[in-house]
């Protein structure tokens, strides 16, 4: 077989291998990345918002002094420590919801890029997090035991939209995992059985 020299001429087509590496970084990055990305931090908007709605408004509290200094509590007492878990409860909901949904759709997009996608919905699935949680609690007055020092005891002062420990942040990515892996071992359709010999 003779050897190909030389460059190709004007008007040819070059072979996607020869393509620069730019090019073909481009190529399979821009629909992975893109689409998961936006879809996250879209997500994560709508879900800062409807946390509030379902959480708000603030509930009331007052400022006591206790043996240990001022300190702020929920009044009355029982309602108000209920509903300060009730937030992170309902951020746990919409999250892992919302984040189900991201890994569905970022599969579907990412169907023939799997490994990247999956990379890719789980970086959405972290922004989709924080954009949830900066929007929501942006909604919310501040936390009322950072501004005791400046007030009274007996002051009322409303409680604020919080996110009680670190482990509800992993419903994003936990969500967006289950989401994919659905979409991808349903895409998976068996083969055709190869015939046998002397069949």
């Amino acid at each position: 077989m003779p050897e190909l020299t030389g460059t190709p001429e004007l008007g040819e087509a070059v072979p996607a291998a020869r393509a620069p590496l730019g090019e073909r970084l481009r190529a399979w990055l821009s629909p992975v990345l893109a689409v998961p990305l936006l879809l996250g931090a879209g997500l994560g908007a709508l879900g800062g918002l409807l946390w509030w709605t379902w959480w708000g408004p603030a509930p009331d509290g007052k400022i006591y002094d206790t043996q240990v200094g001022p300190r702020w509590y929920p009044e009355p007492f029982d309602p108000g420590v209920t509903r300060d878990f009730s937030g992170t409860a309902i951020y746990v909901v919409l999250g892992f919801g919302l984040a189900a949904l991201l890994g569905i759709l970022a599969a579907l997009v990412c169907r023939r890029t799997a490994v990247a996608g999956l990379v890719a919905a789980l970086v959405g699935a972290g922004l989709g997090a924080a954009v949830m949680v900066v929007l929501g609690t942006s909604f919310s007055p501040p936390d009322p035991a950072g501004l005791v020092a400046s007030r009274e005891i007996g002051d009322t002062l409303p409680g604020h939209l919080h996110v009680a420990g670190w482990t509800p942040y992993l419903v994003w990515p936990v969500g967006a995992m289950a989401g994919y892996f659905v979409v991808m071992v349903s895409l998976l359709s068996p083969g055709k059985t190869p015939a046998q010999p002397g069949a």
